[in-house]
């Protein structure tokens, strides 16, 4: 194989949530090709954990990474990052702002195409829309250029072991960012101590994230999101998280708590407005209370299913209401059983990955 059989593949990304969930899989997919050489960009993200750098040096077949860093100098300096690209490739979007995918193809004058499932833009730009499902496909349309392909988050969690639950045990994902972590690890240690009271038998077991560790509590045993299909429920905050845990047929209970709205952050100006003193705090407990007030489902498999698969527990959380939620569903295998099949089957199977890369390559095919 020479130099001129390459072909470059440039993934566009930023959260911790987008990386394990949604580029793992494509770029598993497409480094089964050895013509295919895949490129990882990271976009600019209020909402990264820090360590976006460091985990995507991890990820099987990624080739070469571009950092928020270099990027920014890349399209608003012109100072190209240290990497030659072929003549001939595409780039494909997986999540942030559809503008920087859109502005990466057009300085290397490849086609773009997009993995989406909330926002749409550039319409005219993109080659192809790809989407999980029926329901996001009728969101958008009518557009020629959606194709449904599966979701990806299924294909991220493929390989791991199904639901296998052992009596009693319940795990905790506080999340993958500093501020989260902070935020929910006082909150689950009150629910732990309260189930703890009514259920003795039971054992915790708390995920840490490879890209913020987790805070230890007290009686809980550390464990990668890998190890939790032993779990006879979770406790989780939304996320892709509630995805990956649905297509494993994991019960969960999914909380968003407005305890201490003043730790999350905003999105753009906003976030500015939302450090300043008194009104930034005010400012933020009113975004929150309405993003609680306006979306119906905060779990990705409820949204999938439009009904509450999972239980949702939202707003002022009081931990002694989750506790008992956790307690009921405990001493309700049926209910847990059915929770576990329903979940899985709003994910549907994997594949997704596999149908972009074949949708990509028939697109490049066709380029002399």
């Amino acid at each position: 194989m020479t130099a001129t059989d390459i072909v470059d593949i440039v993934l566009v990304a930023n959260s911790p949530g987008e990386l394990s969930a949604l580029v793992k899989p494509v770029a598993e997919e497409f480094s089964r090709d050895a013509t295919r050489r895949l490129t990882l960009v990271l976009t600019p993200c209020q909402y990264t954990s820090g360590r976006e750098n460091e985990f995507s040096r991890t990820l099987p077949g990624i080739a070469r990474l571009v950092t928020a860093a270099e990027y920014k100098k890349w399209i608003f300096l012109r100072r190209r990052p240290p990497a030659a690209f072929s003549k001939k490739g595409a780039v494909l979007f997986l999540g942030g702002d559809l503008a920087h995918a859109m502005l990466i193809a057009r300085r290397l004058n490849y086609p773009a195409y997009a993995y989406i499932d909330e926002r749409i833009a550039w319409k005219g730009f993109y080659k192809k829309f790809f989407v999980p499902d029926r329901s996001t496909y009728d969101k958008f349309a009518p557009l020629e250029k959606l194709e449904i392909t599966g979701d990806l988050m299924a294909d991220a969690v493929a390989g791991l072991e199904k639901w296998a639950p052992e009596p009693g045990v319940v795990t905790f994902l506080p999340g993958s960012r500093a501020w989260e972590i902070g935020y929910m690890t006082p909150l689950y240690g009150e629910i732990m101590a309260l189930v703890k009271k009514e259920f003795p038998a039971v054992k915790f077991q708390l995920v840490s994230s490879p890209f913020v560790p987790a805070r230890p509590i007290a009686g809980a045993k550390v464990i990668p999101f890998e190890a939790l299909a032993n779990s006879a429920v979770i406790v989780t905050i939304p996320g892709t998280n509630t995805a990956k845990l649905a297509a494993r047929g994991v019960p969960m209970i999914v909380v968003f708590p407005l305890n201490h709205p003043e730790v999350i952050p905003l999105e753009g100006v906003a976030d500015l407005i939302g450090k300043l003193p008194v009104i930034g705090k005010l400012l933020k407990r009113r975004v929150a209370e309405a993003a609680n007030k306006r979306t119906k489902f905060f779990a990705l498999p409820n949204q999938k299913a439009d009904r509450e698969i999972a239980p949702e527990i939202r707003g002022v959380i009081d931990p002694a209401g989750v506790a008992k939620k956790v307690i009921e569903l405990l001493n309700d295998q049926a209910e847990l059983k059915r929770m576990s099949a329903e979940l899985a089957a709003a994910m549907g199977g994997p594949g997704a990955a596999r149908k972009i890369a074949e949708e990509i390559n028939a697109g490049l095919s066709q380029i002399i």
